[in-house]
């Protein structure tokens, strides 16, 4: 939901061949919440992809985190960037497989994104995770 990377997500996905082809659910901490066994956040976001799935009949399911989230607690919650990738990453696995488990016929990508202030603007950076 972080208004600093609306913009940059929506170049990114047209860049990836889906523009006019996606659903974009944007919902703060919803897969931090599912991988800590939130109920609220489980429900929200299997809910939001059940029904672009019977309504739309997508396929692929990305999952975009971006560092200094505020739901983590920003960049100040980590010991280090690299701690916190880490702990991005690990969730977006986590979700990954929970959402699977769920939805077997999907394929689900995940993707982190950086935000970085290059001569005096902010520019977001794309990672697809394997």
């Amino acid at each position: 939901m972080d208004f600093r990377f609306h913009s940059a997500i929506r170049d990114f996905l047209v860049s990836q061949g889906l523009k006019d082809q996606y659903d974009l659910v944007s919902l703060a901490g919803v897969t931090k919440g599912l991988v800590e066994k939130d109920i609220v956040s489980a429900e929200m976001i299997l809910k939001q992809i059940d029904i672009s799935q019977r309504l739309h009949a997508i396929s692929e399911v990305i999952i975009i985190h971006h560092m200094d989230c505020g739901a983590y607690g920003g960049h100040q919650a980590f010991a280090s960037m690299q701690t916190e990738r880490e702990r991005q990453i690990a969730d977006m696995t986590a979700a990954k497989k929970i959402i699977f488990q769920k939805f077997p016929t999907l394929q689900i990508k995940n993707i982190l994104a950086r935000i970085e202030e290059k001569d005096g603007k902010n520019s977001i950076d794309f990672e697809v995770i394997i």
